[in-house]
């Protein structure tokens, strides 16, 4: 329980402040121990910070698969999706460490933190495309197979965290109604 509890305040911390300012003192005194009992289950900061990027990658997945299911709702989905990028943004810390992490891992880090990183990527565009293959978007005008779809999808997820991330909320705002406008043309109209 304590190893979770520490967790969960690291993680609030390091969505707050980021990974260079975070220390495990304030860790401590969040979860209400001395910071010598974080060593009994973590060997150090870095040790702390990635124990979280699993969690995250299997909050994220689940996520996405609760939302992304394919069948005639689809475009609604994707819209969902999109459009819940900023939503969960503002109401997570968890969400926040999430994008901060894949965005800006700390530098000495970056390796162990980008490797897991990649196969959530390519998890993820994999959800999309089943969720494409599933559904009557596969029929689209434009000839596009769910591959590409999915592909395209990704790459509005990486711009709408990116934008979020570096751009602030105004920008984000206008990317996602470009985004939304953008998909409406390539997946509404059928064959």
């Amino acid at each position: 329980m304590t190893a979770a509890k520490i967790q969960k305040y690291a993680l609030q911390r390091f969505a707050k402040q980021g990974f260079a300012a975070t220390s495990l003192n304030e860790i401590a005194t969040d979860v209400g121990i001395k910071k010598p009992s974080i060593y009994a289950h973590f060997k150090n900061k870095d040790e702390l910070y990635l124990s979280l990027i699993p969690i995250m990658i299997d909050e994220e997945l689940g996520y996405a698969q609760t939302v992304l299911q394919g069948g005639e709702q689809l475009q609604q989905q994707l819209h969902d999706y999109f459009i819940s990028i900023e939503q969960r943004f503002n109401a997570s810390y968890a969400v926040q460490f999430w994008m901060n992490a894949l965005i800006s891992p700390p530098v000495h880090l970056y390796d162990q933190v980008i490797e897991p990183m990649h196969l959530f990527m390519a998890d993820l565009e994999q959800l999309f495309s089943q969720a494409i293959q599933n559904s009557e978007v596969v029929k689209n005008q434009h000839q596009l197979d769910a591959q590409t779809l999915a592909r395209v999808c990704m790459s509005f997820v990486d711009a709408l965290q990116s934008e979020l991330i570096y751009g602030g909320r105004e920008k984000f705002r206008l990317r996602l109604d470009a985004i939304l406008k953008a998909l409406n043309v390539l997946i509404s109209t059928r064959i």
